[in-house]
């Protein structure tokens, strides 16, 4: 079962259980799973809504497009007030063995992820240790803000693991989906796309300084939202180690590796990693912090194709 349909299974019976108590006879789907206390008082409406199997699944498990469509179903004082009672993100975090979330948590949620590096600036590393005890752990961020809209707290495509920069630096801005980014929302419009690139200037031989290229306006407002320009400025010596390894041993530094050193039948793909400790394939940048940034210089400075 992957990340999300546990996501599902889990916080589907504890909101049952609360809203319903003893009435929902449903077996527990672990078995460390404490007692859930029935919720007294919740708003009829809300109530409702929440024992629609269907609503209840976008509410826990919807697309990010699904999310925007029933953020603000409920607006009432009254309903608010319920809403926060069943969709609680400070019990969801708790792991203490008589919480509620015990068997269930925001550790066991991130190390289902298993993304290791903060998707929006992949310079951060995210990763999750439970091991022998839960350590340390990625933010998550509500891309829609538990805040304004409490209904998504605990929302599977709401809670993006990231580090702690972008999740408390970012822009105040309200976003949108077709304005900023969501690292689970790909839009097939290409102005409604994430396309950006690193490059850098540079005043003399010895100072260099980021830039980034955006090639539309959703790309600009949001890397300008997670100030990447900004924070990559603190990494601006990786362009200098890369600027000196094409200058000193020429462009064709991975080709000297593979027939010179290496002397071994490895992919390219091993062999820039090997060579620059990042991936080179897109879909990998994840696994890695700083591997798009340094495919990108590596891309202007001639060194791969």
């Amino acid at each position: 079962m992957d990340a999300k349909e546990l996501h599902y299974k889990y916080l589907r019976y504890v909101i049952k259980k609360k809203l319903n108590g003893k009435s929902f006879k449903e077996p527990k789907p672990h078995a460390s799973v404490k007692v859930v206390q029935f919720v007294c008082g919740i708003n009829s409406q809300v109530k409702r809504f929440l024992n629609v199997e269907e609503n209840l699944k976008k509410v826990l498990i919807g697309t990010p497009e699904a999310l925007d469509s029933i953020k603000d179903k409920f607006k009432t004082k009254k309903e608010i007030a319920s809403i926060k009672k069943l969709f609680d993100y400070d019990m969801f975090c708790d792991f203490n063995k008589k919480s509620t979330y015990f068997f269930y948590n925001a550790y066991n949620l991130s190390a289902n992820l298993d993304i290791p590096t903060c998707p929006y600036c992949n310079r951060m590393c995210t990763k999750t240790v439970t091991q022998p005890t839960k350590i340390t752990r990625p933010t998550f961020d509500h891309w829609f803000p538990k805040s304004k809209f409490p209904l998504l707290s605990l929302s599977f495509y709401n809670l993006v693991p990231s580090c702690n920069v972008c999740n408390g630096g970012k822009s105040s801005t309200p976003f949108e989906l077709n304005t900023h980014f969501h690292p689970y929302h790909k839009s097939n419009k290409r102005d409604e796309t994430l396309l950006y690139k690193f490059s850098y200037d540079n005043s003399d031989y010895s100072s260099f300084n980021f830039k980034l290229i955006t090639e539309n306006n959703f790309s600009d407002v949001s890397t300008k939202a997670f100030k990447l320009e900004d924070i990559y400025k603190m990494h601006e010596d990786e362009i200098i180690e890369l600027r000196r390894i094409r200058d000193v041993y020429s462009a064709d530094y991975l080709e000297m590796l593979r027939n010179k050193i290496l002397l071994v039948n490895i992919s390219d793909e091993e062999i820039y990693r090997l060579a620059f400790g990042t991936y080179s394939r897109e879909d990998k940048f994840d696994r890695r912090p700083l591997s798009k940034m340094k495919r990108d210089i590596l891309e202007e400075l001639g060194m791969i194709l």
